[in-house]
């Protein structure tokens, strides 16, 4: 986008603000506007609040995607959803809906055939801190999923696997941020963080999936192979060097993820040639599941590391933060 550079008054030049932009962060005439200055660029900053969202959902035959749709609703940004439904006991399916992972949501007003449910939390202050908490939380659901399987520990399985319903709305609560207030002066480019943060959620769902298998276990003395465990272990080491490198790029370590990934295949290919039990093969499976998807976060965080250096470590071997 372009725009003319106009002169008033001698020395001062101004720069009409794009309509779309302005209308979608209420600036007013008279509002107070952020300017920041960064080299040969300048950062324009809305203090004023988006406008609200209000939207209407008849969930009667939506049947068991009715939480999903508003949870996709939430994760859009709407302030204010009307529910309309034929049966009133779906009214308990709503409120199931709304009370793990849309933080906020609360049902206002309700009759026997309708309700509305308003978002009456403030916004996500400290962004950043909970998209780091998303990481934190899934290394420790990896580590101590690891343990509990190599000491056959299954019961504690059930434990780590209460952690997803928090990796949920942490994830869930960054989504509407970013599709409500965008990414600051941070992030630049919104669509492969959101990308991110999703599969962040879904990899939380592999350790989940992990951990029901094995606390349902019928024989608890089902021991797993030392190199279907060691397969794991790499899996999540993966994690962790992903980890790292978003927060502190390091050409490096993208380079590891790659050819780890490509290694993880050749060994499970390997492996699958030996006698293995039922619970190898689930276990291969996630692992490998859970390589892949991590190596294919490179992509969209290199998208986002563009803007913050990585062209420049790229060439002169520097680093450069996320």
């Amino acid at each position: 986008m372009k725009r003319k550079v106009i002169q008033i008054a001698g020395s001062t030049q101004l720069v009409s603000l794009p309509r779309q932009w302005a209308k979608a962060h209420n600036i007013q005439r008279g509002a107070e506007i952020d300017v920041k200055e960064d080299g040969d660029t300048i950062i324009v900053s809305a203090n004023g609040q988006p406008q609200m969202e209000f939207a209407e959902l008849d969930i009667s035959s939506l049947d068991g995607m009715v939480g999903r749709v508003i949870h996709a609703l939430y994760k859009r940004g709407v302030d204010e959803l009307k529910i309309t439904f034929n049966n009133p006991e779906l009214a308990s399916t709503v409120q199931q809906a709304i009370s793990k992972e849309t933080v906020g949501f609360e049902i206002l007003e309700q009759s026997a055939n309708s309700c509305t449910i308003r978002y009456v939390s403030g916004g996500l202050e400290e962004f950043d801190s909970v998209l780091r908490r998303i990481f934190l939380l899934l290394l420790t659901m990896s580590e101590q999923t690891y343990e509990a399987l190599k000491t056959s520990n299954y019961q504690q399985l059930k434990n780590v696997a209460i952690l997803e319903e928090a990796n949920n709305r942490f994830t869930t609560v960054c989504r509407r941020h970013l599709n409500k207030y965008g990414g600051g002066t941070t992030y630049k480019h919104i669509g492969p963080l959101y990308y991110i943060i999703e599969e962040l959620e879904k990899l939380a769902d592999q350790y989940k999936y992990i951990c029901q298998h094995f606390s349902n276990i019928k024989d608890k003395k089902t021991k797993l192979d030392d190199d279907v465990l060691k397969a794991f272990s790499r899996a999540n080491k993966m994690l962790r060097v992903f980890y790292e490198a978003f927060y502190k790029f390091d050409v490096e370590k993208i380079v590891y993820l790659k050819k780890e990934k490509n290694e993880m295949i050749d060994e499970a290919h390997r492996l699958y040639q030996k006698k293995l039990t039922f619970a190898d093969y689930w276990m291969l499976h996630h692992a490998l599941g859970i390589s892949d998807m991590i190596f294919y976060l490179v992509g969209p965080y290199i998208v986002l590391a563009t803007n913050t250096g990585l062209s420049k470590s790229a060439s002169k071997g520097e680093e450069g933060k996320a």
